[in-house]
């Protein structure tokens, strides 16, 4: 059986690449309590990435086409990462966060990528389920700041055809 994170995402669900002025929407939806800077600076280094032809940054949108949800992945060295999935609060459990994590993997298997990493911190067994339903298994886990002080973030591997 062929994992979830590796079959296309469900077509109504629309999903494009990231702009820069989605930086404001995506602050008031999805990061209202970080600094708008913080979000352009997200936004900007995703649009870098893409520019070079090393990663994307997406939002899925609602009915009304706007932002709802992000994600990015960036190409390293040795595999694909994907990282910042943020859905808003009214908007999570409808199936987002599982499209945006196939658009990414299907990105990243298009660059050519062998293996793609997504990580969670241990706090939020919420997500950690969901990447564990969409095919990715345990790797390492790391000690990192997330904004409260370092934590456990494990991380998660799934291999592209």
């Amino acid at each position: 059986m062929i994992p979830l994170a590796l079959q296309l995402p469900a077509p109504s669900i629309p999903i494009r690449p990231v702009r820069l002025t989605d930086s404001e929407p995506l602050h008031a939806t999805c990061w209202p309590n970080r600094p708008f800077t913080s979000v352009y600076n997200l936004v900007s280094h995703a649009l870098q990435n893409a520019a070079d032809g090393r990663g994307l940054g997406v939002v899925v949108l609602d009915d009304t086409g706007a932002p709802l949800g992000y994600g990015q992945m960036a190409l390293w060295p040795s595999c694909a990462e994907i990282s910042d999935l943020m859905i808003a609060q009214t908007a999570r459990g409808q199936g987002y966060g599982t499209a945006i994590i196939q658009y990414l993997v299907q990105a990243a298997a298009q660059m050519h990528a062998q293996v793609i990493e997504i990580g969670v911190a241990l706090t939020n067994p919420r997500a950690l389920a969901l990447y564990r339903r969409l095919g990715f298994v345990d790797s390492h886990t790391v000690m990192l700041n997330l904004g409260q002080g370092k934590e456990p973030v494990l991380f998660l591997r799934l291999d592209l055809p």
